[in-house]
């Protein structure tokens, strides 16, 4: 499960084909069903190979904006800031409301949406706006967010290829980890989980968690995770 006011950011870290980008998507249909809480507005910086684009149809999915779209990536996350900025004002005003249920309940504003901005692997927007002092500003809002959004219903879904993708600063601020196949034992060691749970044959989205090193199996919507078959899940879902 990934319960956002207790968890407040999610890592997926695997090799290619392990199941992380779909992973992504599960975690945004998932944000769709609310029969439990308000409505989640969704956004994605895909910097993978576009797999989370086919979320676009979805009614509660705002701007997916790829990697290479400089302008938009930057506007994106400004546009997160400055929610976090506005939101940590009201919430301290509405009785020090440290997470989005308890803002909710304290003001009487039960449709105040949780947000949840995706991005599809880390280390290539890392390798991007971290080495660039012009992009090093969109850098380090991302990490504002990252470190201050959970109190204010703001966090964040990535996936990497692995959890030393993610630099200390920032893998502190992300509370739940879920590493699946990695492409050698250095992976599972530096994530501090066991080596001989997952093998170069597990299937996509087996893993563990960083805590836990149980082995576990992510749900998909439907039978079939295969980006046709989800795209037309995504279709029906958003009728």
């Amino acid at each position: 499960h990934f319960r956002p006011d207790d968890d407040g950011n999610i890592l997926f870290a695997g090799s290619g084909g392990s199941g992380k980008t779909t992973a992504l998507r599960t975690l945004a249909m998932a944000a769709g069903f609310v029969a439990r809480g308000g409505p989640v507005h969704v956004y994605g910086l895909d910097f993978g190979g576009g797999g989370l684009t086919l979320l676009q149809p979805l009614p509660y999915v705002g701007s997916i904006v790829l990697g290479d779209d400089d302008e938009r990536v930057a506007r994106l996350i400004r546009h997160l800031t400055d929610l976090l900025e506005e939101r940590e004002v009201r919430y301290k005003q509405a009785g020090q409301a440290a997470t989005l249920t308890q803002y909710r309940r304290n003001s009487g504003r039960p449709d105040e949406p949780r947000v949840l901005l995706l991005l599809d692997n880390f280390q290539n927007f890392r390798a991007d706006y971290d080495a660039s002092i012009a992009r090093s500003v969109v850098y380090n809002a991302f990490g504002k967010i990252l470190s201050q959004g959970r109190s204010v219903g703001i966090h964040v879904a990535l996936s990497a290829d692995r959890t030393a993708s993610v630099p200390n600063a920032m893998s502190a601020t992300i509370q739940k980890k879920v590493i699946l196949r990695q492409t050698d034992d250095d992976g599972y060691l530096i994530a501090g989980v066991p080596r001989d749970v997952l093998t170069p044959a597990s299937p996509p989205g087996r893993g563990m968690l960083a805590d836990n090193p149980q082995e576990l199996q992510l749900a998909i919507l439907g039978d079939d995770g295969t980006p046709g078959v989800q795209a037309e899940l995504v279709g029906q879902m958003a009728i």
